[in-house]
């Protein structure tokens, strides 16, 4: 269907226009029967069409036997820590996460708070058109409200041994929030009071409509950049509407690209203990950078969110990511979790100051999107790159020296993403520039 998407991230698409409450209803109700029955966790950012896809959701779910407890608007991350240590049988996440306002997304949570593989997704997906096991009149699950549920996400991450908070009180941060508006306007504020920051609140209204564009940019996000730049606060965090992506940045240097994010919490991690680290095949070279100084080895993923946690558990690694800014730290929560790095970047800058920052090496990545003209066939584009080591485990992906390529079809929106990182920006242009001709002359432009 046209402006529908069914990937690791979910089901996508523009309201009334791809995603309607025929398909909700059927997805929901293939997930469920697919999951299992017994205790559901629902949640929503900010959207003002959320309650209605919350409404089918909940229906939808009760009517197949299952008991529901919805959790209001409360970050993604939240939502699937809590399905874990409630010990839910899932959950549902209705968020379209960095997508425009016109945009909503069923993600669906299993047992543990991970989403579906790639495998699973397609799994659920044969189920879509049933038939489903509706429960009788007296078999109706049960329906409870608790909104303030998501401060439990807020106190274990402050008991975490990785999170050290008397080092982070002693340094009197004084840190700016951008919200977005979104779903993380009241736990990641709460999270930093706890942590003793001083908190300037920017965009934290969830009756207001999304500010800026909502994807964390550093282009978007004005500002919090100016308040950074002209040393008002000391440290910048932003995120995405459903609160799982963060962004931030320093006084003075105002916000970093949010490829810092992952690296920085990695460089954290490392400190305290020792371990393996994966990210996808999307993310920058500074995470390398940080592992091989800890002596430690990096594995890639597909993009993804799924897939990354799945190739987690694979090798047994610490910690991984995204680099779009989406921390991974099972030992706190196996999802991406803007919580969760936040407390890890303030627990590295209270102990080695932010001029940790510069002993990473500089890279340039660009980043481009082209239109999706029907199928992605990725064998086309393999005979245009030669020199470095190749995958096709997620698209194409070519690695050299000190630079990389990384062209595949997004997993959220009809287009096809290419990624290109080097110690320059001359030759990140280059390669990027390189792969939009090789799509072109394979036909996929």
């Amino acid at each position: 269907m046209k402006n529908l998407l069914f990937s690791v991230s979910g089901l996508r698409g523009i309201v009334g226009d791809g995603l309607n409450p025929l398909n909700t209803v059927r997805y929901t109700a293939a997930f469920a029967s697919w999951n299992g029955k017994g205790l559901y966790l629902l949640g929503s950012d900010t959207r003002p069409h959320g309650d209605l896809f919350i409404d089918l959701v909940k229906a939808t779910l009760r009517g197949l036997g299952n008991d529901v407890v919805d959790l209001g608007i409360v970050p993604t991350p939240t939502l699937l820590y809590l399905v874990r240590k409630w010990e839910a049988q899932g959950g549902i996440v209705v968020t379209a996460s960095h997508n425009p306002i016109e945009w909503n997304a069923l993600k669906f949570v299993k047992k543990g708070g991970i989403f579906p593989s790639a495998r699973e997704k397609e799994e659920i997906e044969k189920g879509i058109d049933g038939p489903f096991e509706w429960a009788r009149w007296d078999e109706v699950g049960g329906f409870l409200e608790d909104f303030t549920a998501w401060t439990e996400h807020v106190d274990d991450i402050l008991i975490s041994p990785y999170v050290d908070v008397d080092s982070i009180k002693s340094k009197n941060f004084k840190v700016a929030v951008d919200a977005v508006n979104g779903a993380a306007h009241e736990a990641l504020p709460a999270l930093l009071e706890e942590l003793g920051t001083g908190v300037v609140r920017l965009n934290c209204s969830p009756e207001s409509p999304f500010p800026h564009k909502p994807e964390p940019r550093p282009e978007a996000l004005v500002e919090l950049d100016a308040l950074l730049r002209a040393g008002s606060v000391d440290v910048g965090f932003a995120v995405d509407p459903d609160g799982d992506r963060l962004l931030l940045g320093i006084t003075g240097r105002g916000l970093l690209s949010e490829e810092y994010t992952v690296p920085l919490a990695v460089y954290s991690v490392l400190m305290r203990k020792k371990g393996d680290v994966v990210v996808n095949y999307s993310s920058s070279l500074l995470t390398d950078r940080v592992a091989s100084k800890f002596g430690v080895k990096v594995h890639r993923a597909r993009v993804g969110e799924a897939n990354v946690v799945e190739k987690m558990k694979e090798v047994g690694a610490l910690i991984g990511g995204e680099g779009n800014g989406g921390v991974i730290f099972p030992e706190m929560n196996s999802a991406r979790d803007s919580l969760v790095g936040a407390a890890l970047i303030l627990s590295l800058f209270s102990k080695r100051g932010f001029e940790v920052i510069d002993e990473l090496p500089q890279y340039h990545l660009v980043k481009k999107s082209f239109p999706l003209r029907g199928e992605f066939q990725v064998q086309r584009l393999a005979p245009y790159f030669e020199g470095g080591q190749m995958s096709l485990e997620d698209g194409l992906y070519v690695r050299y020296e000190n630079s990389w390529a990384h062209i595949r079809p997004s997993n959220t929106e009809p287009i096809i993403r290419v990624f290109a990182e080097a110690e320059s920006a001359e030759e990140a242009e280059g390669l990027v520039k390189k792969a939009e001709d090789a799509l072109k002359r394979a036909g996929l432009l």
